[in-house]
């Protein structure tokens, strides 16, 4: 007889984690039930501890970047085999809203995101909605269908900068997100691609995944791009960008920020230069995009999980993302449950 309560992370408004006990989930109808198998930490988690995150309903159970093993499907989700591996995407939408109408379905006005809003994957077992659910080859493992998450913001967000072909451009921060947005620039015939990061212990990683310039950032100085994809999330890179652009550049806004983070903007240059500032927030409807890239992503995918915690050293893997030459950290789980 299955037990009635499984373990999860949680962490409260204070940004304490804990290890709880709570009732186990049953999948309804239209729901799958899974044994989560991997899972990324991203900022966004960071972001959740240190109450910067105001869209996050606490207490919390974390983790947005997932994948699992079916271990009971709902009544109307007979097509997920039991055993089979799938790749999660967190956004649970309505699907009627004019956002969501508009390929937009990270705006949903019902949003609720797993492991921001709703249980997320750092725990034993998970209920998540079948559309949700993309089922993944096996050969692709655990690991790498984890990745397929931040792999569809990437393309959100290389998709929301227009054609790349042929274009110079900058991604600030040699984190997950920045690389995979290098790595897919790049596959995207884009004409120069540079990666800039003051971690120089992350410049080994980027150099690895193919990218061919990577600087600091104080090297940036006389330096111009068509496009400039923010990905650090970081004060000093998000002042630094207006600064890096061509007349008719972009600003690509991807890297999170405290609510009040304020970055001072002239608007007579957005005028004179005819410049664009886009914000790129989440994956969109982007992941069967995503599933469908992965598999010639998947060795760049790998080599950005740099760091491996049980999911119940949640704080650990966490305090790991400060680490040099951190990049991606994935929780790992038993699939005993």
């Amino acid at each position: 007889m299955a037990n009635s309560t499984i373990r999860a992370v949680e962490i409260d408004a204070h940004g304490t984690v804990s290890v709880v006990e709570r009732a186990r989930p049953a999948p309804a109808a239209d729901e799958i039930l899974i044994a989560p198998a991997a899972c990324g930490v991203c900022g966004t988690d960071l972001h959740i501890m240190k109450a910067e995150f105001p869209q996050a309903v606490y207490p919390v159970v974390p983790g947005h970047e997932l994948s699992g093993i079916v271990v009971s499907p709902g009544r109307f989700a007979a097509e997920f085999p039991i055993g089979s591996l799938v790749a999660v995407d967190p956004n649970v939408v309505c699907g009627e809203c004019r956002f969501c109408l508009a390929g937009r379905p990270n705006l949903c006005v019902k949003l609720q995101v797993i492991g921001v809003t709703r249980q997320g994957a750092a725990s034993e077992l998970l209920a998540v909605p079948a559309r949700n659910a993309f089922v993944v080859p096996d050969e692709a493992g655990p690991e790498v269908a984890a990745m397929i998450e931040p792999l569809a913001c990437a393309v959100n967000a290389t998709e929301r900068a227009g054609d790349l072909r042929g274009r110079r451009i900058l991604v600030m921060g040699a984190g997950t997100m920045g690389l995979l947005i290098a790595v897919l620039a790049r596959h995207l015939g884009a004409g120069e691609v540079w990666v800039s990061d003051p971690a120089e212990a992350k410049h080994a990683i980027a150099y690895a995944v193919g990218i061919g310039t990577v600087v600091l950032p104080s090297a940036l100085a006389g330096e111009h791009f068509d496009i400039v994809f923010e990905a650090a999330g970081a004060l000093p890179a998000a002042r630094q960008v207006m600064d890096l652009l061509h007349p008719m550049g972009i600003w690509m806004q991807i890297g999170v920020h405290a609510p009040e983070t304020i970055v001072g903007v002239k608007p007579f240059d957005v005028f004179e230069r005819e410049l664009s500032i886009i914000g790129s927030n989440s994956l969109a409807d982007k992941f069967s995009a995503a599933v469908a890239l992965m598999p010639q992503m998947r060795e760049a995918a790998q080599a950005l999980v740099t760091s491996r915690f049980s999911v119940w050293d949640f704080d650990a893997a966490v305090q790991s993302m400060g680490e040099a030459g951190s990049v991606k950290t994935q929780l790992t789980f038993s699939t005993n449950s």
